[in-house]
């Protein structure tokens, strides 16, 4: 017979494996996302929205993504910039939570009343989508990012965008282009 020594940290009882776990997982984690990314490009090049070459494709890096997500509801833009607009989108589309605990209707959360805020904001400055809200902020000097004030449990979020949101600007910006580019 053979006896095992504990498999915890005799001070805090926490497992000795955590050290290897929680990086294993980031590594997973990072792995996947690049991978979806790679799908994503592949896809978009067989379409013809992303160019084969990788040097064409780092050119497309310097565009202005949400000046593009704005002029794309109204008006043309070329297929590798709307592939461009479509990478960026996937980049920023927000995390998609499948428990069940998240589908009750709970106003009173600090995330959920930036949303609300949100969505208020672009009510008020009559943006059709977050990209042409994003577009405005960033003429008006406030940035594209959404800042975060305060720490821990009193951390207050200015604005916070949901999913939501971005796959309905990919439905309106799809729409606008089928026009233009059948």
């Amino acid at each position: 017979a053979r006896i095992f020594s504990d498999g915890r940290n005799p001070k805090d009882g926490s497992s000795l494996a955590m050290m290897r776990r929680e990086p294993r997982a980031a590594r997973k984690r990072r792995d996947r996302y690049l991978q979806c990314q790679r799908k994503l490009i592949t896809l978009l090049i067989t379409s013809g929205l992303m160019p084969k070459a990788e040097g064409e494709r780092k050119r497309l890096e310097h565009l202005a993504p949400y000046e593009l997500r704005a002029k794309a509801l109204d008006a043309a833009i070329e297929p590798f910039q709307f592939g461009r607009v479509l990478f960026h989108l996937n980049q920023r589309r927000g995390f998609l939570s499948n428990r069940k605990t998240d589908k009750a209707d709970k106003d009173d959360g600090v995330l959920k009343q930036a949303q609300k805020r949100l969505s208020e904001a672009l009510i008020r400055d009559g943006s059709r989508t977050l990209g042409e809200f994003l577009h405005k902020r960033l003429q008006a000097g406030d940035g594209a990012r959404f800042r975060i004030s305060g720490v821990g449990t009193k951390a207050e979020h200015e604005f916070f965008p949901t999913r939501q949101l971005v796959k309905d600007e990919f439905f309106a910006l799809w729409d606008a282009q089928k026009t233009h580019h059948p």
